[in-house]
């Protein structure tokens, strides 16, 4: 079979028999760039006709001397960056990345290439300037392969706020994005998620992760509070409840102490009278619901008053067995939030990581749960997990990668 490249044909599986490749190389001729022909690929053949690799090494595993070095920042986050101290015995990182953790957390580019600077040229934690750790996860063992591919080398340092980064209102940003714009690292690795104002500042990569948000929050307690049977109604409609049933006795001792047929020492001089603990008893044993000793008004105001109390104190009788039923069942009931709008979030307390594309989106998305969420600041993700797991907060919003992975290992 021919086709307009020429002959085609396929195996068993679907995979091109007779194939044929010219591999071109985009470089640098004084003026501009071209492509030039590098070799060729035919069939199971290769013919390289000779490449110039960056530093212009004439193959891929050039001197350590001609290697290019970068500073790379990086920000430990689960479980894309992780650190821990160098071996106890040895003082060093065995199997993993070292990286710089800067004493100094002044937010200067001198700072941080004085440490740099003084680690490259062989200085140890000694000097006061930085702290040795040692770093690994997905992002590091991308970057070690991405360095052993195009050859060159790193300095690896945390960013000293230990922040992505936060636009501020006249245009400067704070953490990784700082750096970043000014010049203080070559390139970032982390789990640095893309969002539009990032992107204006800085280029990105293709994406290695994806990733949407997800909600991490503590598990009720179980217990049984002494005052739980008031917990149907809130405080306001308690305090109307007994306001109510105040003003009602107050009404009826009034009514009955005034009027010529009531039970008083004048009008019909009744053997009884009645007073504000009888109308105060009257109007609580209907409302609980007991059946004591009661005076029975004799005006007729009074009677009005008592049957619209005991009509009133039927409503709430039957509002408060009706919560009770949905307050017990939804007290050992576990807790299911619908979605990042749902207005339930708004009444607890939520923590963000300011500068994060969390609280970037939010944000832009003119969510009201951000106003709820720079209430309680995070100041780290590792940080904002504690807090919820030691109920400082109700609930945190991260990415799902971070909230999947610390629900796996706790």
């Amino acid at each position: 079979m021919y086709g307009l490249t020429g002959q085609v044909a396929f195996d068993d599986d679907g995979f091109l028999n007779i194939s044929k490749f010219h591999v071109r190389n985009l470089v640098y001729d004084g003026r501009q760039s071209v492509w030039q022909d590098i070799g060729c690929v035919q069939g199971k053949e290769v013919r390289p006709f000779g490449i110039i690799w960056p530093g212009d090494a004439k193959s891929l595993k050039a001197e350590t001397e001609g290697k290019k070095r970068y500073k790379v920042v990086t920000n430990p986050v689960q479980p894309f960056v992780m650190t821990e101290a160098p071996h106890a015995d040895y003082g060093t990182c065995l199997s993993d990345t070292p990286c710089l953790n800067l004493t100094n957390k002044v937010k200067s580019q001198e700072v941080v290439w004085q440490a740099i600077e003084a680690y490259e040229n062989g200085s140890t934690a000694e000097s006061g300037l930085f702290v040795i750790q040692c770093c690994r996860g997905l992002t590091i063992d991308l970057l070690n392969k991405l360095a052993s591919d195009l050859d060159f080398e790193f300095t690896l340092y945390i960013v000293q706020d230990e922040t992505y980064g936060q636009r501020s209102s006249n245009g400067t940003w704070s953490g990784i994005m700082r750096d970043l714009t000014d010049n203080t690292a070559h390139f970032a690795v982390a789990a640095f998620s893309i969002t539009n104002q990032r992107e204006v500042a800085i280029d990105f990569t293709d994406p290695y992760f994806f990733s949407g948000f997800s909600i991490i929050y503590s598990d009720r307690t179980r217990e049984t509070s002494m005052l739980a049977f008031l917990e149907p109604f809130s405080t306001k409609v308690w305090f109307a409840i007994l306001v109510s049933a105040h003003i009602t006795a107050v009404c009826m001792a009034l009514f009955e102490w005034n009027s010529p047929f009531g039970l008083n020492p004048w009008g019909r001089k009744r053997n009884k009278n009645y007073s504000l603990a009888s109308g105060l008893t009257m109007v609580f044993s209907v409302l609980f619901g007991h059946t004591v000793k009661t005076k029975s008004p004799k005006a007729w105001p009074s009677k009005v008053m008592q049957n619209f109390w005991a009509f009133a104190a039927i409503f709430i009788i039957a509002s408060y067995t009706a919560n009770l039923a949905a307050f017990i069942a939804g007290k050992h009931a576990g807790i299911n939030y619908y979605d990042i709008q749902d207005p339930r979030l708004q009444d607890i307390r939520i923590g963000l990581l300011p500068g994060s594309a969390v609280h970037d989106s939010l944000k832009n998305g003119g969510s009201k749960l951000v106003s709820v969420a720079d209430r309680y600041p995070v100041p780290k993700t590792d940080e904002g997990i504690d807090w919820v797991i030691g109920r400082f907060l109700v609930s945190a919003c991260w990415k799902v990668k971070d909230v999947v992975f610390y629900h796996t290992h706790l």
